[in-house]
């Protein structure tokens, strides 16, 4: 039940960052960071707390009253103002949007820095993190997504199989998937895998081995792939590809327009 594209975008850029699961990424001084001044944002910084108490932080923005939520989740320089700006775009679709920090406030331009505070992410942790969100946000009984980039891209399927009842796509740009089948039978929705056939590390051979796992699940999988680097879609990174971020970001919007 798996629907694969491959799509060829001209592109000799690259971003490189990994992604929780994947210790032995790119080396942090192939990654650079366009500081860049961010749009007036549209969002609120809120208090979150998980089932036994933990507190963490949010950026929130949308209407209460939407019908469509999206749990966003940072790349591993944090929860900065570009996701944050990701967050409002998506308020601006009409989600209510919420990006959780898993960083606990932190946040980096040095790639070194990012590299090991990824390592130290606790996913027990994390998951929490991701449940509350996700239970949060289906309190006033909307469909619900989840997306997120590279660290973040990984982290979004993991914050669907928290509460996979309950969430009705998944986005996943270029992060690291999971492959446990026996997990992957628990989704309601389906999941759309942005990739790039240039990623080292996110290699064509492992979403090769996710989609297997997808099928062998019964369950329904996307994917495109774009002749691009790791972390493409990001305009704040040196080696951003603007061909194919738009590309994928319009097929983003297909698939959530579709299934929310």
């Amino acid at each position: 039940m798996r629907k694969v594209l491959w799509v060829t975008v001209c592109c000799f850029l690259s971003v490189t960052c990994t992604i929780a699961n994947a210790m032995d990424g790119p080396h942090p001084k192939e990654h650079e960071y366009n500081h860049t001044m961010p749009n007036a944002l549209k969002g609120a910084n809120i208090a979150l707390k998980t089932a036994d108490g933990q507190a963490f932080q949010a950026y929130a923005v949308g209407a209460e009253n939407a019908g469509k939520a999206i749990v966003v989740i940072h790349e591993w320089w944090g929860l900065n103002d570009h996701i944050r700006e990701w967050t409002d775009k998506f308020a601006a679709l009409g989600y209510y949007a919420l990006a959780v920090d898993l960083y606990n406030g932190r946040t980096t331009t040095n790639a070194e820095e990012a590299a090991n505070w990824m390592k130290q992410v606790n996913q027990t942790e994390a998951n929490a993190k991701l449940r509350a969100a996700v239970e949060t946000l289906k309190r006033k009984g909307r469909k619900i997504a989840t997306i997120g980039w590279c660290f973040g891209g990984g982290q979004s399927l993991q914050a669907s199989l928290q509460v996979p009842e309950v969430v009705d796509a998944t986005v996943i740009y270029y992060g690291m998937p999971v492959m446990d089948v026996a997990a992957l039978r628990t989704l309601r929705g389906p999941v759309l895998g942005i990739f790039a056939l240039q990623d080292g590390f996110i290699t064509p051979a492992v979403v090769k081995e996710f989609s297997a796992a997808m099928d062998k699940a019964g369950k329904s999988l996307e994917v495109h792939n774009y002749d691009a680097a790791h972390a493409f879609a990001n305009p704040s990174g040196q080696r951003f590809n603007s061909a194919a971020a738009k590309q994928a970001w319009e097929v983003t919007q297909a698939f959530l327009a579709k299934n929310m």
